[in-house]
């Protein structure tokens, strides 16, 4: 059971790293929820719950992915509630709630991929979030824009 979860794991968090940042701008182009935006909800929601099948495995050394997980998936599930009905600061709740799983992720990765180097999941956490705040402080005209009638 194991085995299977790691490669769903694997295979869907290649496809979330890839598919964050286009659902992240289809989503604020388009003004609402699309099919990038579907598909890296859907992927985070398997990367998650496999994670959360494989962390009993090795509870001593895992636990702490299990709220990185369930913060990622939140994170997600704003993002796609935001998209759903864009209106007023939406693209914030699409920006922190896309974004913010995409950080998660990379910090899931960092913690994974350099588990001598402690201070490693810091990097994602201050340089995404960082680059989130920015983008909600300092939006594109297009996303605050309110649609033209008929148009």
């Amino acid at each position: 059971m194991r085995d299977i979860a790691l490669i769903l794991h694997v295979a869907a968090g290649i496809l979330a790293v890839l598919f964050g940042p286009l659902a992240i701008v289809l989503t604020l182009r388009r003004r609402g929820l699309n099919w990038a935006g579907e598909v890296y909800h859907w992927t985070i929601a398997l990367v998650c719950l496999t994670a959360l099948v494989m962390v009993p495995y090795d509870w001593g050394r895992l636990w702490y992915f299990w709220p990185i997980t369930i913060a990622s998936y939140l994170f997600v599930y704003l993002g796609q509630r935001s998209a759903e009905a864009p209106g007023g600061l939406w693209y914030r709740g699409v920006l922190r709630g896309y974004g913010g799983g995409w950080i998660a992720l990379w910090t899931a990765i960092a913690i994974v991929s350099l588990p001598h180097h402690p201070w490693a999941w810091a990097i994602p956490i201050v340089v995404g979030s960082t680059v989130v705040e920015w983008l909600c402080f300092n939006p594109s005209p297009t996303w605050i824009r309110q649609p033209q009638p008929g148009g």
